[in-house]
């Protein structure tokens, strides 16, 4: 009986790391690419919601195991559905975000315009595109959900926003 539950969790294992990479893909949906921050910034200030920008270079390792093994799995959870606005922005893609005055900014200048020179990291921003707190840089992935939850937690404190995290 104990070899068999032994096989049984085997299994079970095998096969849920055979299903991570489709879950990661699905839950990446869970934070679309930024491609209009007015529009995000209306949503944000009809609800009262931060918005946090995870700004990426597309293609570096750092980048991307972080979204797989802190952020996206956090998003997963639901815990943040209707409380904040998440958006990524690939700073080293071509092309243009429409800013917070509904102008066109090229993807690279949103690097210089938030003032971050390490790279990833999640801004939070209120609907007029200033900063509710300072930035959160990539880390110990164990600790990242504890420490975006503590920069949220400050960034609805500025929005005297209730919700807590």
């Amino acid at each position: 009986m104990l070899i068999k539950k032994a096989k049984l969790a085997a299994n079970s294992l095998f096969f849920s790391m055979l299903l991570w990479p489709f879950l990661a893909v699905n839950a990446a949906t869970d934070m679309p690419l930024a491609s209009n921050f007015y529009a995000d910034a209306r949503s944000a200030k009809t609800h009262n919601l931060p918005i946090a920008v995870l700004l990426v270079h597309k293609g570096v390792k750092s980048g991307l195991a972080l979204k797989e093994q802190a952020i996206y799995p956090l998003l997963a959870s639901g815990e943040f559905d209707d409380k904040v606005i998440f958006r990524e922005l690939e700073v080293n893609t071509p092309g243009e975000i429409i800013d917070f005055y509904a102008q066109p900014l090229p993807n690279a200048e949103y690097q210089t315009l938030f003032n971050v020179t390490s790279l990833p990291a999640m801004v939070f921003l209120d609907a007029q595109g200033e900063f509710l707190t300072t930035p959160l840089f990539s880390g110990a992935y164990d600790f990242y959900g504890h420490y975006l939850k503590q920069k949220l937690n400050e960034a609805m404190i500025q929005l005297n926003n209730p919700t807590r995290f």
